[in-house]
């Protein structure tokens, strides 16, 4: 049977297969062939690129030597104009800079004959930071003889070291203005270039460079923002200080010195006013006076009410120019301060006509500085007198020595109590302050010309960190000034916003010696995002005659539309008054197109106070993050600086930041970010 079946069964049927005949198919050996043969033209490649470059180096090698040599001679030269420029032999130094320049461009038409090598791993990142250092050279001295023949021309009449501006006539002062205000489409030019070889060398990478080359490029980084800060710093100054220190026509300014250490929103309190008149950038008048003398006998009768806050915490109904700084923006600031200033000296004038004197607090009779009309408002801190007496050194005025160190105390001191040993009365007791300005005055204008400089200094430094503060009236130059960041206007912004302005009130001198945090945070709880700012007072002050307990009203200002949750911190009055430590309210308003929650806080000598506002951003806020693009706005109070310490949680990832975090604090979802609060700062997170 089983014979029967095999000889059915189809398989029987086919011849038996010779598996030592077949070859399987291996591809795995196949890709293998092709990625060696793919290796070997790559490795071809490569070694035909290096023959190339070698035969193409030996053919240019005079090109290279030649290219070494020019540049070379280019630092020298420039090194030389440096050393010109300090003996003020300008015309030779921008000679040196004009030769530097062609040495510059010839060494890089030089380099292109090798260009090859920018596609050899190592070595073309040689020839690439060559090239980018020489075309930084060649930015930097292109226009640069220009502007050294502008200062030549500029200082041709000065030539003798022994001028100072205060012996320079009228017509030399006009003439060296006008100028200066001619030069700046010069250096608008200067400006770019200078941005153009800040992008070129900050564009070369630091690693894997040879030694003489990371030298080179290691020198520009440290020097080139020195000079980028130089130009963006005079540019602005150049378009406004001309036109306010009245070089076309004279230009008068209500002057309010604010007293930091009794902190209030645009500064700090306004003890002493005066008239400021400038011509030709010289000081053609200046005289100051206690403003107690003018607020004193037109308070009562013209009673404007004051705001609210300073009714309750100093009980005082009527409004006056001393208070007038409540805003904590400075053009709305400067506007109410000219119209208390106008309004007072009118009321004086009527007093006078019905026979009415301005009597003092012994019943002297007080001279008021006579009205006059200005063209606008400069504030300023102390802080900018102490940077001045840095520059001039210690000033006497009636036998007390004035320095940088002990500017504050010594005019307290003499304001505050010496006055009633020295015979002086109340109404006088601040003339100490318009005798010491006028001896700063004397010795600053007796200073050879090239202190200038140190001068422009000390006021950019006191612009950028509103120790100034300017208001025009004339909207042009408001505007220039604005633009500049002179002017302490808080900013309409669709940005998330953050300003803490604290106000002393009755509570003396005693914010020198107050340290100030400033944390804000935020989360997202559900579909809201929840913000907290928290303030942190540590009040170091003992019980003295001119410092106590702190006595802070204090207002957040926050997006337009935020909406208040909770806060604590707040009372009712201090410890005296309120001696059970009622809890207060927190106001909250529209103002300034932001929303502000204002709170009352006492903290007493060597205790730590603390507010804390919780409260809801508004969609425009959450929009941003949704759409990975996050701004905010931090403006700082002018005369105070508090540290800012950020905690931002996005719930995603941070791609970049600037300013950056610190490395450890990368890549995750929590922007981190503390620095003293010394100017407005804006933070800008992108996300992914």
């Amino acid at each position: 049977m089983a014979e029967i079946m095999d000889k059915f069964n189809p398989v029987n049927k086919l011849p038996s297969p010779d598996f030592s005949q077949m070859v399987e198919s291996n591809k795995k050996s196949s890709w293998r062939k092709i990625a060696f043969l793919i290796i070997k033209i790559i490795l071809a490649l490569v070694v035909a690129v290096v023959i190339v470059a070698v035969i193409w180096g030996l053919i240019f090698i005079n090109d290279l030597k030649q290219a070494y040599k020019l540049s070379f001679d280019a630092k020298s030269k420039l090194e030389l104009a440096i050393h010109d420029v300090i003996n003020r032999d300008f015309k030779d130094a921008a000679d040196l800079i004009t030769q530097a320049n062609t040495d510059f461009i010839r060494a890089k038409n030089l380099i292109s004959h090798v260009w090859i090598y920018r596609y050899i791993p190592y070595a073309g990142r040689q020839y690439a930071a060559v090239d980018k250092m020489l075309e930084a050279g060649i930015d930097l001295t292109t226009s640069s003889p220009k502007v050294v023949l502008l200062i030549d021309d500029i200082v041709a009449p000065l030539k003798n070291e022994s001028i100072s501006y205060d012996t320079l006539s009228s017509a030399q002062k006009r003439e060296i203005l006008n100028k200066i205000v001619a030069a700046e489409p010069l250096l608008i030019e200067v400006q770019k270039q200078i941005d153009e070889a800040t992008l070129a060398i900050d564009s070369i990478p630091e690693n894997g460079l040879l030694g003489p080359i990371k030298s080179g490029v290691l020198t520009l980084k440290d020097n080139l923002p020195q000079i980028k800060d130089l130009i963006d710093h005079s540019l602005p100054m150049l378009r406004v200080l001309p036109q306010i220190v009245g070089f076309d026509q004279p230009k008068s300014y209500l002057f309010l010195l604010q007293n930091n250490t009794e902190l209030r929103p645009t500064g700090g309190f306004i003890g002493t006013y005066g008239i400021l008149k400038l011509q030709d950038g010289d000081i053609k008048e200046f005289q100051t006076d206690n403003v107690y003398n003018l607020d004193r006998a037109t308070q009562p009768v013209l009673q404007i009410p004051s705001p609210a806050p300073i009714v309750k915490y100093l009980e005082q109904k009527n409004w006056s120019l001393r208070d007038s700084n409540w805003s904590p923006d400075f053009p709305t600031t400067a506007q109410e301060a000219l119209y208390l200033y106008t309004e007072e000296n009118r009321t004086l004038a009527v007093l006078e006509a019905q026979g009415k004197k301005n009597l003092g607090e012994k019943g002297e009779v007080i001279e008021t500085i006579p009205y006059q009309e200005v063209d606008g408002v400069i504030a300023m801190t102390p802080e900018v007198i102490e940077d001045l007496l840095k520059l001039t050194g210690p000033v006497t005025v009636d036998g007390y020595l004035f320095t940088d160190q002990n500017l504050v105390d010594q005019l307290e001191f003499i304001v505050g109590q010496q006055y009633k040993t020295l015979g002086i009365s109340a109404a006088q007791r601040k003339g100490v302050i318009n005798d010491l300005a006028n001896q700063i005055k004397l010795k600053i204008l007796s200073f050879p010309l090239q202190r200038i400089k140190d001068l422009l200094n000390i006021a950019y430094k006191a612009l950028a960190q509103k120790e100034i503060l300017i208001y025009a009236k004339d909207q042009n130059l408001e505007q220039l000034v604005l633009a500049r960041n002179w002017g302490g206007a808080v900013k309409n912004s669709d940005l998330d916003y953050l300003m803490v302005v604290d106000s002393n009130l009755a509570s003396l001198k005693t914010d020198q010696y107050v340290g100030r945090t400033i944390d804000y945070t935020f989360k997202w709880q559900g579909s809201d995002l929840i913000a907290t700012t928290k303030i942190t007072y540590k009040n170091n002050a003992d019980f003295t005659w001119k410092s106590t307990r702190l006595r802070s009203y204090t207002r957040v200002y926050v997006p337009a539309g935020s909406q208040l949750i909770n806060s604590s911190g707040a009372l009712a009055d201090d410890k005296i008054k309120d001696p059970a430590h009622t809890p207060g309210q927190v106001e909250t308003g529209q103002e300034l197109n932001k929303t502000y929650f204002g709170a009352f806080i006492s903290i007493e000598p060597h205790e730590i106070g603390v507010l804390t506002f919780e409260y809801k951003l508004p969609q425009s806020i959450k929009d941003a993050i949704k759409n990975n693009n996050y701004t905010l706005l931090v403006q700082k109070q002018p005369g105070v600086i508090p540290n800012l310490t950020l905690t931002l949680n996005f719930d995603k990832n941070i791609k970049s930041a600037i300013p950056g975090e610190v490395p450890s604090e990368w890549s995750n979802t929590n922007y981190k970010y503390s620095t003293p609060l010394d100017q407005d700062k804006m933070f800008n997170i992108i996300l992914k």
